[in-house]
């Protein structure tokens, strides 16, 4: 019987160390800045650091994936993914009802449980450790009588029974005991149970945890199994008072203890650690949820070097990244797509994201069961912690913060290392995805003299670098990963090596899926349908990669052709439109977009299909011609997102060249692309072509027509897409890092009128704003780069405060790194500015919104940003009468005091702004306007002499003194 590994003691005080160490000089280039890491290894931080793993929904193979076409070709790239991972730990999620849909009633053959046995499969294989994740969501076929009376959400109800929730428990692992998953040696329970999202349980939750992993626990015990797994959690995300509940009361049931943190500095994270560790004492302590939306742009203050360093070096057991790849979930329905996964579901296109490259290094090289060794770095920018492997291996981690070319001197002392260490190096620019999903190669070779070497490669980018003894990842390089060819027809594939030799032999997966020869030359059975099927390149150590074969209908005599797509399989920003053809004349096409097969009775194809935002659409069609048998289904699957690539207001109709914007009566039309547009008015439609536009206003470009039916919008003087912050529709938060129009730094984001922030207004202009937030010390910010046309403007936007939580945020405004204004938006109450004039050559400039407040935790909401041009014009104090209403009219300069005022331009017309102590009030050519000046509301003080220009349509101002009581 496997038993338990008893908890390890772990030493804070032997943590990373700032000291000034002098390095010689011996391989340094003198344009370089040393930097000297100095690993001790004779001094322990930790005996047994388990690695960096994984979580996993293990969806893909279940219906809700399924149904858009995944196949077991596209699972033979994922499992070939883990094998190139091979990630230490993997987090897998288990719903009850794939093996109980009757209480007490077991079922380990249905289609799920045999789905998830293939995951299993797939970790032993990459010789991970499973953590089971007992009960995560609970599946609606379980809801009569798993779920407590009452519970305001079935899905996330903790159990009614807890007796019989352990004895689930414990028939699932006995089962896998006796299946071989002897690498099933970690269990733990729903999935932040703090929060309102994962689970509920009538009064006190966190008892109510503690009374359900006891339960588990208990049963385990009764049944001999108890000292074959650790039981972990509470998997809590923010909340340390569930760790320290469950130290202080169930102690004898948790064996380590879990917790989740996302895009925390380093610092920050170090005191969220130091939180839990006091709590838990010398438990073990695992960070098994952790993650970073956009790995592509990680920084030195957060990422997931520095979460590793920190973790290593302050004793934390493992740290498992959310999440391995993207899934669509069944029931609950759902879809993880689109962020903090290292891949997407491999359907919606074999490109990884940056994460993969990040990310998949520290996964893989970082050894399991480790020893984590004392390390010390010279200068406080560089990091650094080092591993020892069971079998002696070393492994050597160094983060550098952006700014300087360095020299790194790894030295090493209380010991000898005179092996040589391979060089596994991560920069941003390294994060190119492609199909092939290689983790990057090694980069050189160092040989320690004086038992230690030097680095003189690290650049001034943000950048880290893993100096192992182990040899490096030896990986399959595909020549073309995704391969289209007919039924019957040929298609040469290829193959190379890297970090290694070898010739791989080349093999089809699945019977009746055609041959290959020794060549690599792929021949396709014959198909009525399409059908993908995967070649499996394989060195003689094992080391594969996998090629995807899309075999389509041949044409063939007295069959109709298979449609054709316009658009191929994958996720896309914004709307697309896709055109299906058949080769066949007179065919007439029938499609389907909710997954199920295409007849004859599906909706035919008339033109164009709009892809939706925020939708996957699985479009399915087929052909039929006078005369002729049906084709077979051929389909593509599309995700689109909901980025802004159009002027606001405006909703695209048609590609440049592709025929008719059609619409009905007026409208103004935008044709372009990338934020450069030429405008027109038309009526019934127009051709989207340059000649209909007189201009071509980005030569080049992916320029296409969209159209607004609201003729009385004026075109804007500059066209910054997403001004008004509308896109992505979130009915919460969108988070940046991310590029929707703007670009969104960590820790800034889009914000909904009921979003979490619960902003005190409704946002001036649609129903989302964007926000800047701090903290952690981090502060954030917004970017566009915008084409101007030559000129003296000024950016008007409005702006408030989140009140409730937190404390003030300000912020500047900057073209081009210029600053034309620092604005404190005080209240909750949105009110309009506009910044100092600027003069910009034509051409491209960028306008940031810049957090400049970094202490504590402040938010700041932003909207309706426009540029206007600037009055550069004195004010003419000539200009016409201006009269002044409170109850009764009195007139320019009155000195009374008031709240609230009307005021009219009697002699320009009417007015269309005022501008009170810098404040702008857009007041939508109002001839009579009112506006409200109860204190503090935009003046910030109660009482005082203040300043109002009004300015009417043309340009006239004039300028009025009141007092405010």
């Amino acid at each position: 019987m496997r038993r338990r590994r008893a908890a390890l003691a772990f030493t804070a005080a032997t943590g990373v160390v700032a000291a000034a160490l002098i390095a010689p000089a011996t391989a340094a280039s003198a344009a370089d800045e040393q930097r000297t890491v100095t690993v001790h290894l004779d001094r322990t931080v930790q005996e047994d650091y388990l690695g960096v793993g994984v979580n996993v929904i293990p969806w893909s193979l279940l219906e809700g994936t399924t149904k858009y076409g995944y196949d077991d070709a596209d699972w033979e790239v994922d499992v070939e993914r883990i094998q190139t991972l091979q990630p230490k730990v993997a987090r897998v999620w288990f719903q009850i009802d794939w093996m109980e849909l009757e209480k007490g009633q077991y079922d380990f053959e249905s289609p799920e449980m045999m789905a998830f046995y293939r995951y299993l499969d797939a970790f032993k294989a990459a010789g991970t450790e499973i953590e089971l994740n007992f009960g995560w969501k609970v599946g609606e076929r379980v809801h009569d009588w798993f779920t407590i009376p009452g519970a305001p959400d079935p899905y996330i109800s903790a159990p009614a029974d807890l007796p019989a929730y352990g004895a689930s428990a414990s028939a699932l692992l006995q089962n896998l005991f006796d299946r071989g998953y002897d690498n099933v040696d970690h269990l733990t329970f729903y999935n932040e149970p703090n929060g309102s999202w994962d689970f509920w349980a009538p009064g006190d939750e966190k008892a109510y945890y503690a009374d359900m992993a006891r339960a588990v626990s208990d049963r385990l015990t009764a049944d001999g199994l108890r000292d074959d797994v650790q039981i972990w959690g509470p998997e809590e995300v923010n909340a340390v008072a569930w760790t320290q509940y469950m130290a202080d009361n169930a102690s004898d049931v948790f064996d380590q203890y879990s917790f989740h943190l996302y895009g925390e500095s380093y610092d920050a994270m170090g005191d969220a650690i130091a939180e839990r560790r006091a709590a838990i004492g010398d438990a073990p302590l695992n960070l098994s949820e952790m993650g970073w939306t956009n790995p592509g742009t990680s920084v030195w203050e957060t990422g997931y070097a520095n979460y590793i360093v920190r973790s290593a070096n302050d004793g934390v057991h493992s740290n498992l990244i959310w999440q391995l790849n993207g899934v669509m979930t069944g029931d609950p329905a759902g879809d993880t797509n689109g962020s903090y996964n290292l891949w997407d579901s491999v359907i919606l296109g074999l490109a990884p994201t940056a994460a993969f490259y990040e990310a998949g290094p520290l996964m893989r090289y970082v050894p399991t069961h480790s020893t984590v060794l004392g390390t010390e770095v010279s200068d406080d920018d560089v990091r650094a912690t080092a591993f020892r492997a069971p079998d002696g291996e070393l492994t050597v981690l160094v983060e550098t913060q952006e700014g300087s070319s360095k020299d790194v001197r790894v030295q090493f002392e209380g010991g000898e290392a005179a092996d040589d260490f391979t060089r596994i190096s991560y920069t941003d620019a390294i994060a190119q995805p492609e199909d092939n999903a290689l983790l990057p190669a090694s980069s050189g070779t160092l040989t320690p003299q004086g038992n230690a070497f030097t680095d003189d490669t690290v650049g001034a980018e943000h950048s880290y670098a893993i100096y192992t003894t182990a040899p490096a990842a030896t990986q399959v390089k595909m020549a073309s990963v995704r391969n289209e060819v007919a039924g019957g027809g040929q298609v040469q594939l290829g193959a190379s090596v890297v970090d290694g030799t070898g010739t791989p032999a080349w093999t089809v997966v699945g019977d009746g899926n055609g041959t290959v020869d020794a060549n690599g030359l792929y021949t396709a059975p014959a198909v009525t349908t399409e059908r993908s099927v995967a070649v499996r390149a394989t060195l003689p150590n094992g080391d594969y990669g996998v090629a995807i074969v899309e075999v389509t209908p041949a044409s063939t005599a007295g069959v109709t052709d298979a449609p054709v797509f316009s658009l191929g399989t994958g996720v896309y920003p914004s709307i697309e439109a896709v055109t299906i053809t058949s080769g066949t004349p007179d065919a007439q096409i029938y499609y389907t977009t909710d997954t199920s097969e295409p007849t004859t009775a599906s909706t035919p194809y008339t033109g164009q299909i709009f892809l939706e935002p925020l939708k996957t659409t699985y479009l399915r069609a087929i052909a039929v011609a006078p005369g002729a048998t049906a084709s077979g289904v051929t389909s593509r699957l599309y995700k689109v997102s909901d980025v802004q690539n159009a002027p606001d207001g405006y909703t695209f109709c048609q590609y440049a060249d592709g025929g008719e914007c059609a619409f009905d009566g007026e409208a103004n039309v935008a044709f372009g692309s990338d934020g450069q547009f030429v405008f027109g008015t038309f009526t019934d439609g127009v051709d989207c072509a340059v000649a209909s536009f007189g201009s071509n206003p980005n030569p080049g470009g992916d320029n296409r027509c969209f159209v607004n039916p609201d003729v009385s919008q004026e075109p804007p003087l500059v066209s910054i897409l997403n001004a008004g912050f509308e896109r992505p529709a979130t009915g919460g938060t969108a988070n940046g890092p991310m590029v929707n129009g703007w670009t969104f730094s960590a820790r800034a984001g889009i914000q909904h009128n009921n979003s979490v922030f619960v902003p005190a207004s409704p946002a001036p202009q649609g129903e989302r704003t964007a926000y800047l937030k701090s903290d952690s010390g981090l502060a954030s910010r917004i970017d566009q780069t915008v084409v101007f046309p030559e000129g003296t403007f000024a950016i008007t936007f409005a702006a408030a405060n989140r009140v409730g939580f937190g404390g003030q945020q300000e912020f500047d405004v900057q073209v081009d790194g210029e600053t034309l204004g620092h604005y404190v938006p005080v209240g909750g109450d949105y009110e309009y500015y506009e910044t100092e004039p600027f003069t910009v050559s034509a051409g491209e400039h960028t306008i940031s919104f810049v957090a400049t407040t970094t202490d504590g935790d402040n938010t700041g909401f932003v909207d309706d940003v426009r540029v206007v041009l600037a009055d550069t014009t004195p004010t003419d104090t000539t200009a016409p009468t201006v009269t002044v209403k409170q109850g009764a009219e009195f007139t320019q300069g009155t000195a009374e005091a008031y709240d609230k005022v009307s005021f009219k331009l009697h002699d320009a017309g009417k007015i269309d702004r005022a501008t009170i102590n810098g404040v702008v009030k857009d007041l939508a050519d109002n001839e009579w306007s009112d506006v409200n000046f109860v204190a503090p509301g935009i003046f910030g003080a109660v009482s005082g002499e203040n300043t109002m220009i009004v300015q009417d349509a043309a340009g006239n101002t004039t300028t009025l003194t009141f007092q405010l009581r």
